[in-house]
């Protein structure tokens, strides 16, 4: 519980020191209230720092003084974001001028400054209170032995061979558990796996045999594979685990005959204070059949459990705390890309009763903590069905307010609705899940921050709504619109979202003017665009007039640009983008490719992710991306690549050192080019989609030279008729083929039996192929000797083979 207390006041911590640095003339001594709350708190997260290096468990008076000051702390916050936000005035520069152009802001906010200087005078009263209550009930440390501080597995090429071995290796053991062999080779493997650990375990005798008797104890009560397998994550993760550790869980615990309570326990114990709260915020999540990765990072930033790590941002510190939980099989892949990214995950039934156990233990009452609990309301709230309102019946007579008996009629605002049966219906159970959303958000309480709005996949939402939503929640850091009936998004709305940091409104139809005046200070992710992947289109907004004010900005995809490219010359500005994804259209290219170049050149240091789509010009003219040999393309940090459209492929991306992922559409390679992309040393995944390659064969040519690091290869809506691979060494590291074909009248693939390590073929069919084809494939593949799954799927619902088959080759057969 102290961890998870000390990441709440940590966060509130680094809140105040942003508040007290900035210079704010404020009323009276509020400024002093906030120095005296962020001293108060900062000795109180040291008491918090001391706590959590201690083993032991918590007494209850412990636990109910970190719970008052984790309350406090959330409290606090909110009271310093509407500090931050309403009292403090923008700044506009020096001088007379600049001050009497704020005289009317600050004369307006008077009262509010009023309200907020008297709540943060109580907040400070309330913090006095918790710090004397500690020693009023002399609240201390427990005496406990010091924990050994936890130190993440490095990530060096020796450290990633081990873990990959250490995968490989618990997959066996895994399906050798469920196909129920014979304990001694079962015993066999799991030695194998147990081999793989870390040296300090893998070394100890007394270590290996406390494993061992853990597995032992699962296999005597019942428990099933993934939290064995859970349990072996986190030794491996978790390398300075010690035999002590181990022999506790055994004999002290493991004894208590709460064998999987405990290994879900022990997991848990090995996770940082950020990764805990992380996981506990998954709750928020228990009606959804997927969780979406990117969603779920970007909801850790806003809610402000993600500390930034040096030379990373927010998010890319997320990520990283997500590729944790999923090694650690907190979470579990669900959806993964072609590139084998994953897109959504899933929690096993355990865990997910786990964390709520926790999340209630931690905040020590009976149900989960407000935030969470708020989360899930929403979500349930905007889930709901549509009513289906009865139609009114009609009037035999109407006299002003009342009929011909004199009864008083429903009005329009009434909240009465009279049916065609006669009878009538309560209006709130006709309204509108939005309708009903905007009540609940009026009613929250007035301090709580609601810094979350995931209204993604609903239906309904209306302009009116927005307006509300923008009104009420004033302190969204998040709000998604994504995939809802959403049409309208006025400036002068969502502009109210002074903090907002992400804004999704990917696959709407919202105008491309609506974004073109938009201003949001704070906004780091606008995310746009709706993709047509039958027809390879890309509908989507304008790039907002006022980017390159909007400096904190990490993720612009997809925005469209003006015929001039105008915009672009703002974007440079823009040090902390990431991710930068644009639309070009009109004839202009020439502008368009001089304006793209200063963005490139400019952004060098910061741009990991890069996608271009080009209109098809009326003169025939593609874009020009070349830039001469003087490009520094080797000082760029480039990780990713998208191109698409007009665009003649330029030399220099031969030079970009860290590309690891290409994507290209319709541009017409050639043998050639392909075989000038293999020299990318560090490129893992290529895709190419339609009218990317112009020939009937694609070849991959023997040689170590040629795509050296290439796992994953994707080929769309192409007229390939086969993929080919010329002998020994060709391709050494590829592990993935996706191919989709409209025609099959051959064997797609010719020289399979020299890719050592290929894992999976997937093929998607969209037009005719006969099942003898079809069977001659699978006859193929199957006498491999390193024979890969294969998955075989049809876009065509009229024909005989519908939906799709897998067949998994064993080696072992």
């Amino acid at each position: 519980m102290a961890d998870l207390t000390h990441g709440a006041v940590d966060s509130l911590l680094g809140l105040l020191s942003t508040a007290v640095k900035d210079e704010a003339r404020l009323l009276g001594g509020v400024h002093r209230d906030v120095q005296f709350i962020k001293d108060e708190m900062d000795s109180m997260n040291g008491f918090l720092m001391h706590l959590t290096k201690m083993e032991g468990d918590h007494d209850d008076q412990l636990r109910a003084w970190m719970k008052q000051v984790r309350d406090i702390a959330y409290i606090a916050e909110d009271c310093i974001e509407l500090y931050r936000r309403d009292l403090m005035p923008a700044h506009g520069g020096g001088g007379l001028l600049a001050r009497l152009r704020l005289l009317p802001v600050y004369l307006q906010t008077i009262p509010a400054r009023h309200r907020l200087a008297k709540e943060i005078s109580e907040l400070k009263e309330r913090v006095r209170e918790v710090g004397e209550r500690r020693l009023r009930y002399d609240v201390k440390v427990p005496e406990a032995a010091r924990k050994e501080a936890v130190k993440q597995p490095g990530q060096d090429k020796e450290e990633e061979k081990r873990l990959e071995d250490f995968r490989c290796a618990l997959e066996v053991a895994g399906a050798s558990m469920r196909s129920s062999l014979p304990d001694e080779k079962a015993e066999k493997l799991f030695s194998d796996v147990i081999n793989k650990l870390p040296t300090i375990l893998a070394s100890d005798k007394d270590a290996k045999k406390n494993i061992r008797d853990v597995l032992d104890n699962c296999r005597e009560d019942g428990v099933e594979f993934d939290i064995i397998e859970m349990f072996l994550c986190a030794l491996s993760r978790y390398p300075y685990a010690t035999p002590h550790d181990l022999e506790d869980l055994v004999q002290k615990k493991l004894k208590a005959g709460r064998t999987k309570e405990e290994m879900m326990i022990f997991c848990y114990s090995k996770l940082s204070t950020q990764q805990k709260g992380c996981l506990q915020y998954l709750t928020a999540f228990l009606q959804e059949s997927s969780i979406s990765r990117t969603s779920i990072v970007r909801r850790w930033v806003a809610e402000g459990l993600i500390g930034r790590e040096q030379g990373t941002t927010h998010e890319e510190a997320g990520e990283s705390c997500f590729h944790e939980l999923q090694l650690r099989c907190f979470v579990r892949p669900k959806a993964i890309g072609d590139s084998g990214t994953v897109k959504s995950c899933i929690m096993d039934k355990s865990v997910r009763e786990f964390i709520i156990n926790i999340s209630k233990s931690e905040n020590f009452v009976s149900d989960m903590p407000s935030h969470l609990v708020r989360q899930l309301r929403i979500r349930e709230i905007v889930q709901g069905p549509r009513p289906e309102k009865p139609q009114a019946g009609r009037w035999s007579c109407n006299i002003c307010s009342g009929d011909a008996s004199g009864e008083p009629q429903p009005g329009p605002d009434s909240d009465i609705v009279v049916a065609s049966d006669g009878g009538s219906t309560a209006a709130q159970d006709l309204k509108e899940p939005m309708d009903k959303l905007v009540d609940f958000l009026k009613e929250l309480p007035k301090l709580y921050r609601l810094n979350v709005l995931d209204l993604g996949g609903c239906k309904g939402v209306r302009k009116r709504h927005l307006k509300s939503i923008c009104k009420v929640a004033v302190s969204l850091k998040y709000l998604c619109l994504r995939k809802t009936d959403m049409s309208r998004l006025p400036a002068r709305h969502i502009e109210a979202l002074r903090l907002l940091e992400t804004l999704d409104i990917r696959e709407t139809e919202v105008p491309p003017a609506d974004t073109k005046n938009i201003f949001l200070p704070q906004l780091k992710h606008l995310l746009a665009g709706s993709r047509d992947r039958k027809k390879c289109s890309l509908n989507t907004v304008r790039m907002p007039l006022q980017i390159g004010r909007m400096r904190e900005m990490e993720t612009l995809s997809h925005v469209q640009v003006s015929d001039d490219g105008a915009e672009l010359a703002h974007v440079s500005k823009l040090m902390q983008l990431r991710k930068l994804g644009l639309v070009l259209h009109g004839n202009d290219h020439k502008a368009n490719s001089q304006s793209l170049l200063h963005v490139i050149i400019e952004l060098a240091k910061c741009l990991r992710s890069l996608s271009i789509w080009v209109s098809i010009s009326s003169s025939g003219v593609s874009l020009d991306m070349s830039y001469g040999s003087t490009f520094p393309a080797s000082s760029m940090v480039l990780e990713n690549l998208e191109i698409k459209g007009q665009v003649s492929l330029p030399s220099w991306i031969l030079n970009l050192e860290q590309l690891a992922n290409l994507t290209l559409i319709d541009t017409q390679l050639k043998d050639g080019g392909i075989r000038e992309l293999g020299k990318l040393q560090g490129l893992r995944s290529l895709r190419l989609g339609i009218n990317s390659y112009s020939e009937k064969y694609l070849t991959f040519h023997q040689g170590q030279d040629e795509f050296k690091a290439l796992k994953f290869l994707v080929v769309e809506g192409n007229n390939i008729a086969q993929i080919v691979f010329t002998g020994a060494g060709v391709a050494p590291s590829l592990e993935k083929i996706v191919l989709d074909m409209a025609v099959m009248d051959d064997i797609p693939f010719y020289g399979l039996k020299d890719l050592q390590m290929l894992k999976v073929i997937k093929l998607r069919l969209t037009g005719d192929c006969s099942y003898e084809m079809l069977m001659k494939l699978e006859g193929t593949i199957a006498a491999l000797e390193r024979r890969p799954s294969f998955t075989y799927s049809f876009a065509f619902p009229d024909k005989v083979f519908e939906g799709a088959k897998t067949v998994v080759f064993d080696a072992e057969q």
